[in-house]
């Protein structure tokens, strides 16, 4: 098979020293070349623009080992314009178009397309700016002229379903870590440019089991570390992480006025913050966090922006060994929790730390307990997050993976040039 495989709205960046200040860096590339590895029997063309051509030889072989990974972009030719480079690559290539794609979510403006969607006074074509016409509308224009099936993920719910009014192919489904539905604006044709609504499935495909594939099993602490930071929060408040939830309310509720010596890491608008807690609030590189985070015992997960799951934070803090306490009873039955890390208010989570901190056998048995849960050879190897994939795959497409292969090249976006790593590329989830 053929597969359509990219990232909305930005570049995908393979070269891990890069992977910084942005979210999501990683997620797309890691997702091309497990894929690549895991079924070696399909082509893979990546639709997005991209920086894989600039990677060392021996690195290129080791993620295309099956030299199933084709960049649409290696040799794009400036004479022409980007958005029409898919359709020509595809035109002038050996290769068939493709049977479906696999896309990214990600950030775009409601105009994408050039010379596509009128002015809303029909005084001409609305122009889009130019990240979204050289990021998102070199894909949309494909989608549009090709009519290809495809599904898009991720697991942050703020990029979808994409914003684009001028896409009229939308997504099959969207494959995240919630089941609900979603609905997208956008004009029924290029002819006929009423707005419409089009509903699109959103299905829980444990995405959070993917920033697993590309880490290192043995970096798992082996029993718990003695540790001198009692809790820490590893959280962005920004007005786009938070708009339909008060971060810091809860922030200042749970937090702030319970352990005066807690620190919060991330982005938060500063306004926002009141001057007496402005000191315990602060972005800092990974390279400085790291070692705050081996020393945190507690933290506090609230969900993901717009009322979406806690996702891929949870595996990333139990690999620091720190254990992890929730406000949304849905994430205990997500991930098959104690019921005990569940907290109904600030007052019972301040107890629960206390009553931890008091019996050091029951901290341990709930380490161990927790711990657990990431010990699972599935997980690592991407079969758990790739039986979802496959399932979906199948059902809105009609075509059976054949997974033969096996994930052999490991870089990860965690413990990686740990001074190039940031907060947003790491907690992101």
């Amino acid at each position: 098979m053929n597969i359509l495989i990219g990232k909305f709205g930005k570049s995908i960046i393979f070269r891990n020293e890069k992977w910084g200040i942005i979210g999501g860096d990683s997620e797309s590339a890691v997702f091309i070349w497990t894929m690549a590895h895991l079924y070696p029997e399909d082509k893979f063309f990546i639709a997005s623009r991209n920086d894989f051509s600039t990677l060392s030889p021996h690195i290129k072989k080791e993620i295309n080992k099956n030299n199933n990974i084709i960049d649409c972009w290696e040799h794009y030719d400036k004479s022409f314009d980007n958005q029409e480079w898919l359709s020509r690559f595809f035109q002038e290539s050996e290769y068939d178009i493709p049977d479906f794609g696999l896309l990214y979510s990600g950030l775009s403006g409601g105009n994408t397309i050039k010379n596509f969607l009128m002015k809303r006074d029909g005084s001409g074509y609305a122009k889009p700016i130019s990240f979204s016409k050289n990021y998102t509308g070199i894909i949309t224009n494909f989608l549009n002229e090709t009519g290809i099936p495809y599904h898009e993920l991720g697991e942050d719910s703020r990029f979808f379903p994409l914003e684009a009014r001028d896409l009229i192919n939308r997504s099959k489904r969207i494959l995240s870590v919630k089941n609900t539905e979603v609905v997208a604006k956008h004009i029924k044709s290029f002819e006929d440019q009423e707005i419409i609504e089009t509903k699109t499935p959103v299905s829980d495909i444990g995405h959070s089991y993917a920033c697993l594939m590309n880490e290192d099993y043995m970096k798992l602490l082996p029993s718990p570390t003695e540790r001198n930071t009692l809790v820490s929060i590893i959280m962005h408040g920004t007005a786009s992480h938070h708009k339909s939830t008060d971060k810091y309310g809860i922030i200042k509720d749970y937090i702030l006025d319970n352990f005066p010596e807690t620190m919060i890491y991330g982005k938060w608008e500063e306004e926002r913050i009141e001057e007496q807690y402005k000191d315990r609030f602060v972005e800092i590189p990974m390279i400085d966090l790291h070692p705050q985070l081996y020393d945190t015992k507690y933290t506090l997960s609230i969900g993901g922006s717009n009322g979406y799951p806690t996702s891929s934070k949870f595996w990333k803090m139990l690999m620091f060994g720190i254990i992890p306490f929730f406000i949304k009873e849905e994430d205990i039955e997500k991930f098959g929790l104690p019921e005990f890390l569940y907290v109904k208010d600030s007052k019972d989570f301040k107890e629960k730390v206390e009553s931890l901190e008091s019996d050091i056998a029951k901290y341990k048995d709930t380490w161990y307990t927790i711990q657990s849960l990431i010990r699972k050879e599935d997980l690592w190897n991407g079969h758990r997050f790739y039986d979802n994939i496959e399932k979906y795959i199948k059902e809105d497409f009609g075509y059976t993976m054949n997974r033969t292969g096996r994930i052999t090249y490991r870089s990860s976006s965690i413990f990686v040039n740990e001074d190039k790593n940031s907060l947003e590329d790491f907690f992101n989830g």
